[in-house]
């Protein structure tokens, strides 16, 4: 087993407690950080902004774009086993699969957890494709350019939850939705994360009003109770 940080969202200024604890984790002075911005479809800015939140925290920046350029899987390789951090941007995750398996990258993501060989991170649509499926905005999702919301379904399903990231503004959707589910469902709010540590499952939060719920189904009626999570930072 490895180590997985889903954080629920928030961006990268109020994440920052979080990104400490990632980083804290791995023991190092310095660390090789891998940033996956696919469902953002590399935006640039995207990954100007990792580099100026990372590189002054003692972080080796380099960004894995296989929507900007094309890749063999040597290189690709070559950058996986570089990495001891890999951080998964948000973004359009339904987008993101549908490349990522062009590359087999969702299988290589999966051997990187199960050898242990690098912290695998992310928010949004990067921390939905560790579960099995995802309440998502993506495009697809969409009528009229009005924001419409499904599953996205097939992801790594490290963890066999149906994910919800930012619960806060998807309550009503995700409620609702869950009880097509026969999984157990994970909601988290905004500068909360689900930590993995080889097995052991804790949460962190780094906003005091922020939570996290589990969906379990009772007798066939959804049962949503509140986790506890550690506030760091």
């Amino acid at each position: 087993m490895g180590r997985i940080v889903a954080i629920g969202g928030g961006d990268l200024e109020s994440n920052q407690p979080i990104h400490k604890f990632i980083l804290e984790m791995e023991h190092k002075e310095s660390h090789n950080f891998l940033f996956v911005g696919t469902a953002s479809r590399d935006a640039e800015g995207y990954i100007d902004s990792i580099k100026n939140t990372f590189e002054p925290l003692c972080c080796c920046v380099k960004a894995l774009c296989l929507s900007a350029r094309e890749y063999t899987p040597e290189e690709i390789d070559e950058c996986l086993q570089w990495a001891d951090i890999i951080y998964v941007g948000g973004g359009d995750t339904f987008y993101m699969m549908d490349v990522w398996r062009k590359y087999d990258l969702d299988k290589k993501l999966k051997e990187v957890y199960l050898k242990d060989t690098a912290i695998l991170t992310g928010i949004s649509a990067g921390a939905m494709c560790w579960f099995d499926c995802g309440h998502s905005n993506s495009k697809i999702f969409w009528k009229d350019e009005t924001i419409g919301y499904g599953w996205v379904e097939q992801l790594l399903n490290i963890h066999p939850y149906a994910f919800c990231p930012h619960y806060e503004e998807r309550i009503e959707s995700f409620d609702k939705m869950i009880m097509e589910k026969t999984i157990p469902g994970l909601a988290l709010d905004a500068d909360t994360a689900f930590v993995e540590v080889n097995g052991s499952i804790t949460y962190i939060k780094c906003r005091e009003t922020s939570k996290v719920y589990f969906f379990r189904n009772a007798n066939g009626a959804v049962v949503k109770e509140e986790l506890e999570a550690e506030m760091i930072g």
